[in-house]
């Protein structure tokens, strides 16, 4: 039983991979598109579709950007940074790394510089 059951989630996760995969080919599709531009305005064109598309299959399977709030929220962001500045303690001064949630979960804090 424990057998086929071990063998029954390799199987599944098998699948559920090779469907994730196969939404990646178009992203594959267009960075060899883009690794062909011959200008650098056609290159970050590219890299912008790309970009878009990523997100778009990252989105449908339940990835989300933390929105910037302009208040430091420690479920949401880690401070790497803290300075003095003309605004309210705890303001977000600047983003370094956006943060994502994935299906409602905190997958990875914004990292953020905070107003002392």
């Amino acid at each position: 039983y424990r057998k086929r059951k071990e063998a029954e989630m390799v199987q599944w996760r098998e699948f559920a991979l090779k469907d994730f995969v196969a939404k990646l080919l178009p992203v594959l599709d267009s960075f060899e598109l883009a690794l062909r531009a011959e200008s650098t305005k056609n290159l970050k064109q590219g890299i912008e579709i790309i970009y878009s598309q990523l997100m778009d299959i990252l989105r449908g399977e339940g990835l989300e950007e933390i929105k910037e709030n302009k208040k430091f929220d420690s479920t949401l962001h880690e401070a790497i940074l803290t300075e003095k500045a003309n605004k309210p303690s705890g303001t977000i001064l600047e983003v370094f790394q956006k943060g994502y949630k994935f299906k409602g979960k905190v997958l990875r804090a914004a990292k953020v510089k905070v107003a002392k």
